[in-house]
């Protein structure tokens, strides 16, 4: 059950619209995409095609569906959902300070990269400091206890890196009820996740996309 934290019920069918937004057309190299910049460096159109037997011409056409991928001076990736550029949310994975475009996609990464990560945040409300720690399995630490996150339905289905603006911009580590419920008044469109939750949706939406990239290689 969806709920907004002490507030109203959510209709249940929101934990589908949410994961019907977040498609994915291309689920192999938004994998091999993931992983490769988990790594800290910038990505080639050159070394998605080496790794997934894949012409250029095809790259292109599924890096088309990622809209919202950011690339450096060169034309390589530097942002994809994972970012080598600065957001909100700080993302410590293997010893290398990363960052996510959004509070669900901190909690999906870890699963889909089998790591155990240090999140870092700041709650839009307060401005306090929220912090993590998440695995593949779920999550092991919470600070503030009473973390819980905004969420918003996209309208419509976007694609899993199309979606920065209308979605990722809503999605917030909330410190506390009290602040949720702030956030709520200012927001009407949102509803509230407790931590356990937020990870249960995104874990569904990561194994569907980890399923539709079974097989793929040369992202170890």
């Amino acid at each position: 059950m969806i709920r907004r934290e002490g507030i109203a019920m959510v209709d249940v069918n929101a934990f589908d619209a949410v994961q019907a937004g977040l498609n994915c057309d291309h689920p192999e190299v938004w994998l091999f995409l993931l992983r490769a910049l988990s790594k800290g460096q910038p990505v080639s159109r050159t070394s998605i095609a080496e790794a997934l037997a894949m012409s250029l011409p095809d790259v292109e056409v599924a890096l088309g569906t990622f809209a919202d991928t950011v690339y450096d001076d060169n034309g390589d990736i530097v942002a994809c959902g994972l970012s080598l550029l600065p957001t909100p949310h700080s993302f410590k994975v293997c010893g290398k300070e990363l960052y996510t475009w959004c509070a669900l996609d901190a909690l999906m990464y870890p699963r889909a990269l089998d790591q155990v990560v240090q999140v870092e945040s700041r709650c839009p409300v307060t401005g306090s400091r929220v912090c993590l720690t998440v695995g593949p399995t779920g999550v092991s630490y919470v600070s503030p206890a009473e973390v819980v996150l905004s969420m918003v339905i996209h309208g419509k289905k976007g694609g899993c890196c199309n979606v920065r603006s209308s979605f990722c911009s809503g999605v917030h580590f909330i410190s506390s009820k009290k602040a949720a419920a702030t956030w709520m008044s200012q927001h009407p469109d949102a509803f509230i996740l407790s931590v356990p939750e937020a990870w249960q949706l995104g874990n569904t939406v990561v194994q569907r996309r980890l399923e539709g990239a079974a097989g793929v290689t040369g992202h170890d």
